[in-house]
């Protein structure tokens, strides 16, 4: 997971650090159509640094932290250029046979992808 997570969040403009993942209580498996499906919430705090961005991107990139994550949860550390965010997001744990487990990430941005590999009573959890 955190490997999922890294990737995701990594890129040349901005070094992210993934740090405390802690896992939430994990529906019990639910199947459906031949497999199990479990949601799960996941907490974990990021550090971004943007300090190789420009001024306009700093403020495009705390607008888009902020809305995502709510004011509450970004706080911008200026001598650092960083910023300290604590995200709560949700995953979907799918399995065949409950012994090997897939994670998808579920974000409301990618409900339209989501149909395409989620049965809709999950969908319709989130």
């Amino acid at each position: 997971m955190t490997q999922i997570l890294n990737m995701t969040y990594n890129n040349p403009f901005m070094k992210i650090d993934v740090k405390d993942l802690k896992i939430g209580n994990i529906e019990k498996p639910e199947r459906i159509t031949g497999e199990y499906f479990s949601i799960t919430p996941y907490f974990l705090k990021l550090k971004c640094n943007v300090s190789s961005l420009n001024d306009e991107m700093k403020k495009k990139m705390n607008s888009a932290l902020t809305a995502k994550y709510g004011a509450n949860n970004v706080k911008y550390l200026a001598n650092e250029g960083s910023y300290l965010i604590n995200a709560g997001m949700k995953a979907c744990a799918v399995s065949k046979d409950k012994k090997t487990w897939k994670f998808v990430i579920l974000e409301k941005e990618y409900k339209k992808e989501l149909v395409k590999v989620l049965p809709k009573k999950i969908l319709d959890k989130f």
